[in-house]
């Protein structure tokens, strides 16, 4: 039987089967790691004529060795307590889950899916008929991935650029597959409680977005997934070259070796600097710092406003290298940057050390107020501090408001922490504040509540839906 009948066949050819052979298909759907939020839909239907099924879920549970397995067979059982109105023990069930599995767009994708139940007339937990644009214009390159929005929202790779055209990357099957997703509104592949734009509400209306412009009308009209052009922005995060060792990031400091920086050459050479022709915006970057590697200092000159006429910058660094002496060095900047970053997780000299390893606090502060005055003469269109809140830092979020006007910053953006795999999931547990049941929990929400983080310049990203009263006049997100 076709998995997918499940949820399309009459009522009495779908509940023919038994538990077990339902327990089956739905774990073979749910096997791809995605979120399926057409199951969770029907759960209810399938309840009624089988109420063993969760019986049979937790006996599989109890039975298996393969911890991925473990975990889908969960997701499918907490789902069932939802469906058998059982909604807040499912919550309860789902949390730890959540934790242990933050990068995962099934887990993810049901947590969602459960505080839209909870919360029903939320207008964020309803996708349909809104679009996310990322996919049908941004290309994230990795070492050996290629991702149509950031890594951490979108897991799943639509190719390796280093071993293949650019062109087959952008318009491959995967690439073709999460587009239709954002088109018929299920977002299966992207993680929802994370994603800055869906918890943001930061989504195009359909109707809306068809009016952008003719390119925007053919992929609405004719739901294209295949698109007839590049990518307008290209955040280059193959090289993780730094100067820092952040634990948020990285457990050591980690720098290209000579072959490895032979190799990253080649690629900008043949994949890079073509696919920039016809780009926008190019982002360095999303994986390292910009000034530590070799590679990216020598991209960003050869990047030059007589070769690239259209093309800006996008420049996220830690800021310890972001000196007068290094602006001078790269003039394809000056008048370019469109967005300055400066990764900062802290607004005092003591945290800021503890959570950016290798960081000084008298030079940050320094450098964060040279980005501000060129900023000021119009070098730098925008410039942003950027602020991951875990348990160390949260209490200095408001004074990382104050800290972004003392510096001539023209915005904040603060955001979860995410564990890139540098954490245990006790680690992450800890670190985790913003989760329900963590010691700090309380005192967070009430520190979310504090007026200075309603500040137009502050983008709370991931962090909306903590707030109270609803925050407006903030700027819309900027990829």
């Amino acid at each position: 039987m076709d998995q997918t009948a499940l949820i399309t066949e009459d009522a009495e050819e779908v509940f023919a089967p038994d538990a077990g052979e339902i327990a089956d298909l739905l774990l073979g759907i749910v096997a791809d790691g995605l979120d399926h939020p057409e199951i969770w839909t029907q759960l209810p239907g399938f309840l009624d004529h089988l109420p063993l099924l969760p019986i049979e879920f937790a006996r599989r549970i109890a039975i298996t060795h393969d911890e991925r397995v473990r975990i889908q067979l969960s997701v499918l059982l907490i789902m069932c307590y939802a469906a058998s109105n059982q909604l807040e023990f499912a919550l309860g069930e789902i949390a730890p889950l959540a934790v242990m599995c933050s990068q995962s767009a099934l887990v993810q994708g049901a947590v969602f899916y459960l505080n839209g139940l909870s919360d029903p007339d939320n207008p964020k937990y309803q996708l349909e008929g809104k679009i996310c644009p990322a996919p049908f214009v941004q290309m994230d390159v990795l070492e050996t991935s290629t991702h149509l929005c950031c890594a951490s929202w979108l897991q799943q790779s639509a190719g390796d650029l280093s071993t293949t055209a650019w062109e087959d990357v952008w318009n491959s099957e995967i690439a073709q597959d999460i587009r239709a997703t954002v088109l018929d509104g299920s977002y299966r592949y992207c993680n929802k409680m994370a994603c800055p734009k869906i918890q943001g509400q930061d989504l195009v209306a359909t109707a809306e977005l068809a009016t952008w412009s003719p390119f925007w009308a053919d992929i609405i009209e004719g739901n294209l997934t295949a698109l007839p052009k590049g990518p307008e922005t290209v955040n280059l995060a193959y090289d993780r070259t730094c100067n820092l060792s952040c634990p948020s990031c990285r457990t050591e400091k980690w720098a290209a070796d000579e072959a490895t920086r032979v190799r990253y050459d080649e690629m900008q050479r043949s994949k890079i600097l073509p696919l920039l022709k016809d780009a926008q915006t190019v982002f360095i970057t999303g994986s390292g710092d910009p000034f530590a590697s070799k590679n990216f200092r020598r991209l960003m000159t050869e990047l030059t406003p007589e070769a690239y006429p259209n093309l800006g910058f996008q420049v996220m660094t830690n800021g310890m290298l972001f000196t007068p002496k290094q602006w001078e060095t790269f003039p394809t900047l000056h008048g370019r940057t469109r967005i300055l970053k400066v990764s900062i997780d802290a607004a005092t000299g003591p945290t800021h050390e503890l959570l950016r390893r290798g960081a000084r606090w008298p030079v940050m502060l320094e450098n964060m107020a040279y980005a501000g005055r060129l900023t000021a003469e119009g070098a730098v269109d925008h410039y942003e501090l950027v602020f991951t809140v875990q348990t160390e830092n949260f209490r200095e979020m408001g004074d990382a408001v104050d800290l972004m006007h003392a510096v001539g910053a023209t915005g904040i953006y603060f955001a979860r922490l995410t564990n890139w795999g540098t954490f245990s999931h006790e680690d992450y547990a800890r670190k985790a504040c913003f989760l329900p049941g963590h010691p700090d929990y309380d005192e967070f929400i009430e520190l979310m509540q504090d007026e200075r983080l309603r500040d137009p310049a502050v983008l709370l990203g991931d962090l909306h839906n903590f707030v109270r009263v609803p925050v407006e006049g903030h700027r819309r997100h900027v990829a």
